[in-house]
């Protein structure tokens, strides 16, 4: 039995002081530093509170994840046509701004393709980094009555039968015509359809 009591006290006291020592410390920090934990709690609330606001002001950009909704709509009948297509590579990494005038600079210059069915604007419908949605509008049911090449700023522009209004911008520059050309220009140079006017403007362009 004394060898058992001297065993036990041997453990329990050893014990019992470092459950005092722990103890004893608590009491000290929080003696001495009664808001400590207020000062950490306050600086990782602060912490959390700088992550969210950097976190929303950083701008979205596009990416090759992002998905296009395009919607083509056609200015006559009303009719609208929604599909979902790949985001073109040269859009990647763009904001919506970069985007608006990226689409801008399409719109000024459309490709032959969105020419021929009549393309008449684009808008940027919405924006996100998940996906965009765009509008292209068409004319699709326009009478072929006709139209004028003219110069505008040094280069071809299309009009309608009007001679006012623009159907069509061109990059196609004047001075790179002959002078007989030019001088039909000047007065207006009557195309009779649009299968004309492509078949001009593609020997020039290519």
């Amino acid at each position: 039995m004394k060898i058992l009591k001297s065993i036990g006290l041997y453990f329990v006291y050893p014990l019992v002081a470092f459950i005092l020592g722990i103890l004893f410390s608590m009491w000290f920090m929080d003696y001495f530093y009664p808001h400590k934990y207020d000062k950490i709690g306050k600086q990782n609330t602060f912490l959390e509170q700088s992550a969210v606001a950097v976190s929303d002001t950083m701008e979205k950009i596009t990416t090759c994840d992002t998905k296009c909704i395009l919607t083509e709509y056609d200015m006559q009948t009303g009719e609208k046509n929604e599909s979902t297509v790949a985001l073109a590579d040269k859009y990647w990494g763009m904001t919506r701004t970069s985007l608006e005038e990226a689409l801008k600079e399409y719109e000024a210059s459309p490709t032959l393709e969105d020419q021929e069915k009549g393309f008449v604007s684009l808008s940027l419908d919405s924006f996100s980094s998940r996906e965009v949605k765009i509008t292209k509008t068409y004319n699709l049911q326009k009478a072929d009555n006709g139209y004028y090449l003219m110069v505008e700023d040094g280069k071809i522009v299309v009009m309608e039968e009007d001679k006012k209004t623009v159907y069509l911008s061109t990059d196609i520059y004047a001075e790179a015509l002959s002078d007989s050309l030019r001088k039909e220009l000047i007065l207006g140079k009557f195309i009779h359809s649009i299968d004309e006017l492509y078949g001009f403007l593609e020997s020039y362009t290519s």
